[in-house]
């Protein structure tokens, strides 16, 4: 969900019948200021290529992603990740099945940064919705509303094998007027030991030059040995604008909160001017500011080049 002017253009490039190629290219720099360090980067933040293949009822997709360095909420290093690798089966126009490594259903804004009104990923959703993940999905599309579920091997994990370890994720849509939709999902999986899960609720809504959207995240056991990470339960949200003045300049605003246990409480304010120089090229600015529990305060000035393919 975006507006149109919002997102970077994304075509194919055609390769052989059905099979197709696309991707991007995210160059950045940031300033980060938490009141007792200040830390500036410049660097080719993430490199993507899709391979996908079309036909009249298979389709599969493998996505290549080089990062430079781990997100903040994730462990490890950057590097190459096959980040997806599935293949899908159209049963009938209105269901359609996958299985292998695909990215969950949770969730209104996008993991990957092509896809994003703003910067950043705000902060009632960074870490907290699983990312991708391996098992099957199925998923229903009527006139009214959909249906999607599926059964996967360690929810939070995208690295996850284990099948004795299954989590689910299911999800119903709707659109009940044109330019709405509202999507509730459910996600719960074993992590540490421990179950761990969310319940998400979004609606997004696009007239004319003016996106809208507003989303609520429900927590449960989102426990870690990393205390860092240890939320334990607690609630997310977050409200977003983004307007397109022109077809070349659009900006978003957004509010995010996140209250869990542990007396970890921040507010997130952003503001981001997004240039669009043509259908492949934008760059993407951002302030943002995060008001932390206890009198933290934390800033961030970004900016990104954005090539899309």
């Amino acid at each position: 969900m975006a507006a149109v002017a919002s997102v970077t253009a994304q075509a194919e490039i055609e390769l052989a019948e059905g099979l197709s190629l696309q991707g991007f290219l995210d160059i950045s720099a940031q300033r980060f200021d938490n009141g007792k360090a200040t830390n500036s980067t410049a660097e080719i933040g993430e490199f993507e290529v899709d391979l996908l293949y079309g036909g009249d009822s298979v389709n599969a997709q493998v996505d290549l992603n080089y990062r430079s360095q781990a997100r903040d909420y994730e462990d490890g290093d950057g590097g190459v990740d096959l980040e997806q690798a599935f293949v899908g089966y159209s049963v009938s126009d209105q269901f359609s099945l996958k299985a292998g490594k695909f990215l969950s259903s949770i969730g209104y804004e996008t993991y990957d940064v092509n896809g994003l009104n703003q910067y950043s990923h705000a902060v009632s959703t960074a870490g907290i919705y699983p990312a991708h993940h391996t098992g099957l999905a199925g998923v229903y599309s009527g006139d009214a509303f959909g249906v999607y579920a599926s059964a996967v091997a360690d929810t939070w994990d995208p690295t996850g094998t284990d099948l004795n370890n299954l989590g689910y994720e299911v999800q119903v849509f709707t659109s009940p007027v044109e330019g709405l939709t509202i999507k509730l999902g459910y996600a719960t999986g074993d992590v540490d030991d421990h179950d761990k899960s969310m319940l998400n609720l979004w609606a997004g809504y696009s007239v004319g030059s003016l996106t809208v959207a507003a989303e609520y995240s429900s927590l449960e056991n989102f426990r870690s040995t990393d205390p860092l990470k240890n939320y334990g339960d607690g609630d997310a949200y977050m409200l977003m604008g983004n307007y397109a003045f022109t077809d070349r300049f659009n900006a978003t605003l957004r509010y995010a909160h996140k209250d869990v246990d542990g007396g970890v409480e921040i507010d997130q304010f952003t503001i981001s001017p997004r240039f669009v120089i043509s259908d492949s090229w934008s760059v993407i600015t951002e302030y943002s500011n995060s008001d932390i529990d206890g009198g933290k305060d934390e800033d961030l000035l970004a900016a990104r080049v954005l090539y899309t393919f």
